[in-house]
């Protein structure tokens, strides 16, 4: 998901940007989710292990209402009594089935609660259907506030979405809520009037099935699917196609669900997207879904990273650089492919996914246009952007800062590279994207995985040949930046790091000298170099996030 772009229109000096900040919070209405996603795993949860979910679903616009039911079979991996679903408490569950037979449940504060008369064994299989329905959570301001959006096109059809990366499936269909646990594979079932066209995840299976004045849609995910990246895009859409080539040779279909007085607009667009798919291929190496689709489902909010059908309301304005949809697309790869297994770690999807902007620009437009992008990002600097303890989606996200999992976690990645250098660095982002060979040829699902910081923090210091744990310890497990310290004595400037809690840094910085790029080494965070009466400029490019303190 992606913050607002109006606000960062002004780029200057990062010193400046950084004692002005200006926050960059969703807005109030986003603050206040009625549930989360995430956090510590419940017993209850933790004991099984998901491997698939059918969703059967009939939408109607007129009512606003939902009703439906969803079958999950998972595997049990704890001898348990007890077991849980969530589902928001704004929708009422109707029955509960357990291995095909009623059972009594409690549905109270968002969970599904059912037990059993005797322990499930290790290993058994596990089926459970909920039925359900009511009116789902409209949601007020999305993407940032969860729940369904329901609209209208300009000649007045149905227009809805749903969005919910904050709060997790469970605001609309009951599931495990928590990111540590994706399906193998999900199967929707979705009802709607004539006239719409229900664009999903995955393959569309068939042609719609026509009932009188209703059609039913039938999407698979034959591969590991996020919960909240389940999503509805329902409207009288006319579906453009094309076919990608991907980098590894595979043909890809190109799937792009858009109102019908969009068509034009989107046909002069979808070169530009392609394009984008291109040069993050280039760098992160194949589309990670190529054997489903890539496909773009025009939305009446602004976006969100939807495995295979991402979500695009930014009105067709820039036939060059469209931002929204080149930061979407990002999210295929961080978030879908790579995935946090506990929302600590979400600065991997949105710090990674924001660093793909400035990257695609330099490709495609220079270095000029990398510096400026870079260099427009505002952090908060309010808490770190990675740590150690497990925090839900509304900790994360909502709580003061989480603008920085964006801002500050692309700002780390740029100084990162120069740390690195550019071979290593980039060698780094691909490996971490697809660790193996055998990964980066994978179409069958095996090439999705979990990732965690500590992970990529290993990664780097391998690739590097030498230790790089301080570096993170101090940009992404701490508020605080690393402060240099400046002063000329005697022809001689010298050069020192504060951090937060004394930790040690040992981040070189290039000085330019009467013209001359120079590194100055700084072993034990300390460094010297004569500069005479020359003119010297600490970090000309901007190389570096940090504060300065001249002396």
């Amino acid at each position: 998901m992606r913050m607002c772009r109006r606000l960062l229109a002004n780029p200057g000096p990062w010193l400046l940007l950084l004692a002005s900040a200006v926050a960059l919070s969703p807005p109030a209405a986003a603050q206040r989710p009625q549930n989360v996603s995430g956090g510590p795993l419940r017993p209850d949860e933790a004991c099984y292990d998901v491997r698939g979910y059918t969703l059967r679903i009939t939408v109607d616009p007129a009512k606003k209402a939902i009703s439906g039911d969803l079958t999950m079979r998972a595997d049990v991996t704890a001898a348990t009594k007890e077991l849980s679903l969530d589902l928001d408490q704004a929708l009422t569950v109707h029955a509960v089935q357990l291995q095909g037979a009623d059972v009594p449940f409690r549905h109270e504060g968002g969970r599904i609660l059912l037990g059993t008369d005797a322990p499930l064994a290790v290993g058994s299989p596990l089926e459970v259907r909920v039925v359900y329905g009511g009116v789902p959570r409209e949601a007020l301001n999305p993407p940032w506030d969860g729940g369904f959006t329901w609209k209208q096109t300009p000649d007045g059809k149905p227009w809805i979405a749903t969005t919910c990366q904050g709060e997790g499936g469970d605001l609309w269909w009951p599931c495990k809520d928590h990111p540590s646990d994706k399906p193998d594979t999900f199967d929707l079932y979705c009802k709607v009037p004539d006239g719409l066209v229900v664009a999903s995840n995955g393959t569309l299976q068939g042609d719609p099935v026509e009932q009188t004045g209703w059609r039913t849609f039938h999407w698979r995910s034959a591969e590991p699917i996020a919960n909240y990246n389940v999503a509805l895009n329902i409207a009288p859409y006319v579906e453009l196609r094309d076919t990608f080539t991907c980098i590894d040779g595979t043909e890809m279909p190109i799937q792009f669900f858009v109102l019908p007085e969009s068509v034009e607009r989107a046909k002069r667009c979808l070169p530009q997207f392609l394009d984008h798919i291109r040069v993050f291929e280039q760098l992160l190496g194949p589309y990670p879904f190529r054997a489903e689709k890539y496909g773009i489902a025009e939305t009446p909010h602004l976006g969100m990273e939807h495995q295979t059908i991402i979500a695009y309301g930014n009105g067709f304005r820039d036939e060059q650089y469209d931002w929204l949809h080149n930061h979407e697309l990002s999210h295929e790869w961080w978030g879908n492919l790579v995935t946090c297994p506990s929302w600590e770690d979400m600065w991997l999807h949105e710090g990674f996914g924001t660093y793909m902007q400035p990257l695609y620009r330099e490709l495609r437009f220079g270095r000029e246009a990398y510096d400026k992008e870079i260099h427009s990002h505002r952090l908060m600097n309010r808490r770190a952007i990675a740590p150690r303890e497990v925090m839900d989606s509304k900790q994360i996200y909502f709580g003061g800062g989480g603008n920085d999992i964006y801002y500050k976690g692309s700002l780390v990645l740029h100084t990162l590279r120069w740390q690195m250098g550019d071979e290593k660095f980039f060698a780094a982002l691909r490996r971490f994207a697809y660790p193996s060979e055998a990964a980066t040829g994978a179409t069958d699902g095996s090439q999705v995985r979990f990732a965690t910081t500590d992970e990529f923090v290993a990664l780097c210091s391998e690739i590097a040949g030498e230790e790089l744990a301080w570096f993170f310890e101090v940009y992404v497990r701490r508020a605080g930046l690393p402060r240099l310290r400046s002063a000329v004595q005697d022809g001689v400037l010298t050069l020192r790091w504060e951090t937060p809690d004394d930790l040690p840094f040992a981040l070189a910085v290039p000085v330019q000298l009467d013209g001359v790029v120079v590194v100055v080494p700084m072993a034990g965070g300390r460094g010297q170099l004569e500069v005479g009466e020359k003119p010297y400029v600490i970090d000309p490019q901007q190389r570096i996030l940090m504060l300065q303190k001249t002396e």
